[in-house]
């Protein structure tokens, strides 16, 4: 199963903005990229957003008015997003703004070694990974606090291998009992039911974690929970959120909850290869979807064009890494 990459290549060559120029130069095509990245630092989006950074070194464009724990999810979610948005703008730990963004997300972390706010004082591994995720892409992978997060995934683990968000493992009633105003302030977190399965969603967002860091990348956890993951494509999830099968369909970049396109982007840095049954399928659907003109379409409800040049450059870096791209 070999591609052809060339209209897809040209379709970004002849309609991708400074930064989708300068990521696929420098990871699909191998050329030089000296110029678009001393470019990108006037890049207006990526100067807009550091021009709204907080002095806390987040960003949160609104004020919860009920109560004053829920405006740090706020500012958790939106900081991690434009974080990822600075990155894909071609921004180091050099750039303004970054460190103080980085500093932030650690202002999160707790005693345990879970990043946490984002579902007020429980556990959430979804906000923990994507966190570990993207400050692992700023190269931070061997700092001790990365570690220390790493290695909750691992104490915290589902005994099939995999993870999933704690409070969903409880209950339904018992934890809206733990949900008014006053208990709220109060409750420590759920610790999870490990007898539960594993969630697919909360698994494919873990292993984006995992595949970022060349600590865990390769480890025996990580193989486990990538064969677990391979177990569920194109399946309902066993938790409500995003149970439904259609999601694996989703083709969104930046990478936030877990598909297909997701899912492989991370397994092919695991170590998985085309060969896999359930990759190479995988694979084949891609390839399915790419239209007449040579790109694929994000099916993000608001897509833009920018948002199909992000998803195409997504693919072509998947099938590249899986070494069935013909440049």
């Amino acid at each position: 199963m070999m591609v052809n990459p060339n209209k897809a290549i040209e379709f970004l060559l002849a309609k991708g903005n400074l930064p989708i120029l300068y990521w696929l130069k420098k990871d699909i095509l191998e050329v030089p990229v000296e110029r678009e990245y001393k470019n990108l630092q006037k890049f207006g989006n990526r100067v807009r957003i550091l021009a709204a950074q907080k002095p806390n070194g987040g960003w949160c464009k609104k004020k919860y008015e009920g109560h004053p724990r829920w405006e740090n999810t706020y500012y958790i979610v939106e900081t991690l997003q434009n974080i990822f948005r600075l990155h894909n703008y071609g921004c180091n730990l050099e750039d303004e703004g970054i460190l103080e963004a980085v500093e932030f997300l650690f202002s999160t972390q707790t005693k345990e070694g879970d990043f946490r706010g984002a579902y007020l004082n429980e556990y959430a591994p979804t906000y923990h990974a994507l966190t570990l995720e993207i400050l692992c892409r700023y190269g931070l992978d061997k700092d001790r606090r990365i570690q220390k997060g790493f290695r909750w995934f691992i104490r915290n683990r589902q005994d099939d291998g995999g993870w999933v968000i704690p409070y969903r493992t409880i209950n339904k009633d018992e934890l809206k009992k733990r949900y008014n105003f006053e208990a709220q302030l109060k409750l420590s977190p759920i610790k999870p039911d490990k007898s539960k399965p594993f969630s697919h969603l909360v698994t494919g967002m873990v292993l984006r974690a995992f595949a970022e860091s060349s600590t865990w990348k390769k480890s025996k956890e990580a193989r486990e929970a990538g064969e677990l993951l391979l177990s569920r494509f194109f399946k309902d999830d066993k938790y409500d959120d995003r149970r439904e099968a259609i999601f694996w369909e989703e083709m969104t970049y930046h990478f936030w909850a877990t598909d297909i396109l997701s899912s492989l982007d991370s397994l092919s840095q695991l170590g998985f290869t085309a060969e896999n049954k359930k990759i190479r399928q995988a694979l084949e659907w891609l390839l399915e979807r790419q239209s007449s003109k040579g790109h694929w379409e994000s099916n993000y409800t608001k897509a833009s064009l920018e948002d199909h040049l992000w998803v195409t450059f997504a693919c072509l870096r998947i099938l590249k890494r899986f070494n069935v791209l013909e440049l």
